[in-house]
């Protein structure tokens, strides 16, 4: 029997075998999407409503090229100044919740004198679009471009991002500078994170990197690190990790912290800000 008849056998094993091993890890890096972004459709109420509830309170409308139309909402505080002089906090939240269930953290912020934008993503809040790294840091820069359309200056931004938006908000701070930059539990990648239940394979498994680690050496803007010594899902060596990759940077860790319960977390926000 001549050679080729004997290894063709071998060599279609061989090819199906790679066929099914490409299908399982794009089904599974399909998995790890729907891990990473499990998402959450409370949408914002509709603005009459929601200008009644909280007053200063409007939705904006934005979009990224080719991206979808997104709802975001800006809260303001009661102040005489124009945009081009007041401080405005730009929120990102994290993985599992919406922009609007942070609308309660807005209103104080507001109290204390500071507007916020409250960032949406494609996929959360009854947005239409499917959530991706690429996709949620185009969904950020079109809400920085359409505060800048609204008077606000860059240097009276102060980016805050919260678990998931810790890597949206580090992004923004390379593309661009800040007032200050504030990362609330903050993991170094997905990656990383990943290998908690991926092992060696988190690599090829885990399909957005958000590698916040890498690039946080090279935020110029100042940065402010608060991490809970009682994270269940982020580890606090996360927050130290990048605390100790971005020089300058101030690490705030809380005992009494958890990644769900953050005790008198508008505080310590607002005494980062009170320091610039």
């Amino acid at each position: 029997m001549p050679l080729t008849r004997l290894l063709a056998p071998a060599a279609a094993f061989v090819a199906v075998t790679a066929l099914v091993a490409g299908v399982a890890v794009l089904a599974l890096r399909a998995l790890s999407r729907s891990v990473i972004y499990p998402g959450s459709n409370q949408a914002f109420p509709p603005e009459a409503e929601l200008a009644r509830a909280i007053p200063g309170a409007s939705l904006i409308r934005y979009a990224a090229p080719r991206g979808p139309t997104l709802t975001g909402a800006l809260v303001r505080a009661r102040s005489d100044s124009g945009p081009g002089l007041r401080r405005v906090i730009a929120f990102f939240h994290g993985n599992a919740e919406s922009a609007a269930e942070n609308l309660p953290l807005a209103a104080l912020f507001a109290e204390a004198g500071v507007d916020v934008f409250l960032g949406e993503y494609r996929g959360y809040g009854g947005n239409a679009g499917r959530p991706s790294e690429e996709g949620l840091y185009a969904d950020g820069e079109a809400g920085l471009d359409a505060l800048s359309r609204l008077g606000y200056r860059q240097e009276n931004v102060f980016l805050v991002g919260r678990s998931l938006g810790t890597g949206v908000a580090a992004e923004l701070a390379v593309r661009r500078s800040a007032a200050l930059v504030v990362l609330v539990s903050p993991f170094t990648s997905a990656v990383e994170m990943g290998r908690v239940a991926a092992g060696p394979l988190a690599p090829l498994l885990v399909a957005d990197r958000f590698d916040t680690l890498s690039k946080i050496g090279r935020v110029r803007s100042p940065v402010a690190i608060l991490h809970g010594t009682l994270d269940e899902v982020v580890p606090v060596a996360m927050g130290r990790r990048l605390a100790a990759a971005s020089p300058g940077a101030r690490y705030v860790e809380v005992p009494a912290a958890s990644h769900s319960d953050f005790p008198g977390l508008p505080e310590l926000i607002l005494e980062e800000l009170r320091r610039r």
